[in-house]
């Protein structure tokens, strides 16, 4: 009787712990993949989708560095039921789930204007450093969002300097003075790249 005493309390002690250790209580092993895949192509547009989007630098550097080789007009949907498509291409897009759009002329890697469309639009209040061919932007944040970085794009879209001069960069420093974007204009504004730090 005293062996069955011991055991029980042994086996429910091995039971717990076997128990824990098949669920893993870490969690970077539990969060979902984030991951693009091909949804559909149109006669101008490919269509992708971000699965587990987030609203994070991480999220968002994923996303753009996804897009940089492809050509021509591209866009990342975050839920594949936000377009209906037609048999001649596109029929309507749901603009009340984020979406990223970056187009590019003439089925080539040169950026004429990114959207992402605004789900809740706060205005960014930049100050501002112009140095020669450059000007750095400065806002109160600490990582980007989405509405970060559209504040910056409309920002250098509607600055006129970048049509001054052959080449111009746009930076974009947080509230410690970390760079977290860049854009490169070429051609007199003509067309950017883009890089997130």
């Amino acid at each position: 009787m005293k062996k069955l005493n011991r055991l029980i309390p042994f086996s429910l002690c091995f039971l717990f712990l076997w128990s824990c250790s098949n669920n893993s209580t870490n969690f970077s092993d539990n969060k979902q993949s984030t991951k693009i895949y091909h949804l559909q192509d149109t006669h101008f547009a490919k269509f992708y989708v971000l699965n587990n989007y987030r609203d994070n630098e991480e999220c968002i550097k994923y996303i753009f560095e996804f897009a940089s080789d492809k050509k021509g007009w591209v866009f990342i949907l975050t839920d594949k039921n936000q377009v209906e498509f037609e048999a001649n291409g596109l029929n309507n897009i749901n603009t009340t789930k984020q979406c990223f759009s970056f187009s590019r002329s003439n089925s080539s890697l040169k950026n004429n204007s990114i959207r992402v469309n605004f789900l809740q639009n706060t205005p960014l209040s930049f100050s501002v450093e112009e140095k020669e061919n450059q000007k750095q932007l400065k806002a109160a944040f600490s990582t980007l969002t989405v509405n970060t970085v559209q504040n910056f794009l409309d920002y250098a879209e509607k600055d006129q300097a970048k049509k001054q001069t052959e080449t111009y960069t746009y930076l974009l420093l947080n509230k410690n003075n970390q760079q977290k974007m860049k854009l490169n204009y070429h051609e007199y504004g003509d067309w950017f790249e883009v890089e997130i730090f």
